[in-house]
C-alpha cells in the first residue's frame, strides 16, 4: 500500500507540472542482463543559460536563457551483464528569454518540435548486494527552430545543439521494487545558431560550454519487467527535471 502510494505521488509532481532538457540518465550502471532488451518512452525538461558568440550585424556577445523539452522513444539492449547500451529518437522544443545587456525584447516564443535523438552506455564497475556503482556516458543532438522578435522586428531562428553527459555514482537498493541512485556529472555542450530576420541572416556557434552538475532519482518498480523513474539535475548553470517508463524482456 505505502509503495503504491509512493508511485502516485511521483506520478503526479512529475506529470502534474509541465514546467519542469538535459537528457534523462536513470541509475549509472547496466540496467540489463545480457541479451536482454528494453524499450521505454522518456521526458525532460530543462532550463539552462548558453552564450552566443558574435555574428556580422551584431558585436556583442549575447546570454541566452532557454528552456527545452525533450520527449524520447528509447531502446536498449545488454550488451555483456556489466555493460547496456541505447539509442533515442525524439522531439525537442526550445523557447528562449531576453537576453541580458538589452533594454527591448529579443525572444523566441512557440519553439517547434524537431526531430532529436541520442545514444549512450551504462556499464557496472564493481557491486554489493546493496549498492551498484557504475558510470554512464550519452549523446544527444536536436534540430530546433521556432518564432522570434526583436522589438517591433520579428523572424524566426534555427538551433543545432548537440550535448554529451558523463556521470558516475551508486544506486541503491533501498527496499524491495525501490532504487535510490545518483551522482556527480560533467554536461557538455555546443551548437550552431541562426537568426533570420527579411532575409538577412546571422549565424552565431554557440560558445563551447563544460557544466559541472549532481542528479539524484528514484526507480520505481511497476510490475515483474516494467520500472518508472523520475530525477532531478542541477548544473553550475542550469537545472532539468526527467523521468519515463521502461519494460524489460
Amino acid at each position: 500500500m505505502g509503495k503504491n502510494i509512493f508511485v502516485m505521488v511521483l506520478v503526479l509532481c512529475f506529470f502534474g507540472s509541465i514546467a519542469f532538457g538535459l537528457d534523462p540518465m536513470g541509475p549509472p550502471a547496466a540496467s540489463l542482463e545480457k541479451g536482454e532488451w528494453s524499450v521505454g518512452v522518456e521526458y525532460s525538461y530543462s532550463e539552462m543559460e548558453i552564450e552566443r558568440q558574435t555574428a556580422s550585424w551584431s558585436s556583442a556577445d549575447r546570454n541566452v536563457d532557454i528552456e527545452m523539452h525533450k520527449t524520447y522513444g528509447n531502446i536498449g539492449y545488454g550488451i555483456s551483464e556489466n555493460v547496456t547500451g541505447f539509442v533515442r529518437l525524439g522531439l525537442a522544443s526550445m523557447e528562449w528569454d531576453r537576453i541580458s545587456g538589452r533594454s527591448y525584447p529579443w525572444e523566441g516564443d512557440d519553439g517547434d518540435w524537431d526531430f532529436a535523438w541520442g545514444g549512450g552506455i551504462k556499464a557496472t564497475l564493481c557491486q554489493s548486494p546493496d549498492v551498484s556503482w557504475g558510470f554512464l556516458v550519452q549523446f544527444s543532438e536536436s534540430d530546433l527552430s521556432g518564432d522570434m522578435k526583436a522589438n517591433s522586428y520579428t523572424g524566426d531562428y534555427e538551433v543545432k545543439l548537440d550535448e554529451i553527459q558523463f556521470a558516475i555514482g551508486p544506486t541503491w537498493q533501498a527496499s524491495e521494487g525501490i532504487q535510490i541512485y545518483g551522482g556527480p556529472f560533467v554536461e557538455l555542450v555546443r551548437g550552431k545558431w541562426e537568426d533570420k530576420f527579411d532575409g538577412d541572416t546571422a549565424r552565431k556557434p554557440i560558445e563551447e560550454e563544460a557544466w559541472l552538475g549532481g542528479y539524484v532519482g528514484t526507480a520505481i518498480e511497476l510490475a515483474e519487467n516494467s520500472h518508472l523513474t523520475a530525477e532531478y539535475m542541477l548544473t553550475t548553470d542550469g537545472w532539468a527535471v526527467a523521468g519515463g517508463v521502461c519494460w524489460m524482456w
